[in-house]
C-alpha cells in the first residue's frame, strides 16, 4: 500500500508542470546562463479565488530596450499550462523602454506594432509542455491543440537571487 501511494505521488507530481514556482522560482525563456538573461520571465501565483495566474516579462526589441508586462490566468491540462490571452489582457498590457514606464503614445504605438504578431494567438488556446532536456527544459507550444514547433524554446527555472534578468 506505500509503495501504492509513493508510486501515485511520483505520477501526479508530473501533472504539475509549475510545482518550482510553489518555492518561488521563476522561468526563464530561452535562457542565456552565461548572461544571465532570458528573452522572458515568467511567474505563477494563486489569486485568493484559487486562478492560477501567469505574469510574464517578454523582450521585445533590444534598442531601445522595449520590454512588454503582462498577466493571464492558466491551467494545467495533462500535464501542460495552458490559457488564452484576450483582448483583454493584450490591452492592458505595460511596457517599459529602456527600464522606464512608456507613455501613452509609446504604449499605443507598441501594442499597434505587435498586434499583427498577436492577431494569430489572440482568444486562442496556447498550450505549453515542458520536456526535460539535459539540464533545462523544452517548452513545446500547442495553439488551439495543434503543435507549433516553431514556437519552442528552451526554459530554465531559475531563483530570483540568482540575478536573471530580461535582456538580449
Amino acid at each position: 500500500m506505500i509503495l501504492l501511494a509513493f508510486l501515485f505521488a511520483a505520477a501526479t507530481a508530473d501533472l504539475d508542470p509549475l510545482s518550482p514556482a510553489e518555492g518561488g522560482k521563476l522561468q526563464c525563456h530561452a535562457p542565456d546562463v552565461a548572461r544571465k538573461t532570458c528573452a522572458s520571465i515568467a511567474a505563477y501565483a494563486r489569486d485568493p479565488d484559487g486562478t492560477l495566474q501567469n505574469t510574464a516579462a517578454i523582450l521585445l526589441r533590444a534598442e531601445p530596450l522595449i520590454v512588454a508586462r503582462s498577466k493571464a490566468p492558466v491551467v494545467i491540462k495533462g500535464g501542460a499550462v495552458c490559457g488564452r490571452i484576450t483582448e483583454g489582457d493584450f490591452a492592458a498590457m505595460l511596457f517599459t523602454i529602456d527600464g522606464q514606464p512608456a507613455d501613452a503614445p509609446n504604449a499605443e504605438a507598441i501594442r499597434n506594432a505587435m498586434r499583427p504578431g498577436f492577431n494569430a494567438i489572440l482568444n486562442r488556446e496556447i498550450c505549453t509542455r515542458y520536456v526535460p532536456t539535459g539540464d533545462q527544459l523544452n517548452g513545446e507550444v500547442s495553439v488551439d491543440g495543434k503543435r507549433r514547433p516553431q514556437l519552442d524554446q528552451p526554459v530554465r527555472w531559475v531563483s530570483p537571487s540568482e540575478g536573471f534578468s530580461v535582456a538580449p
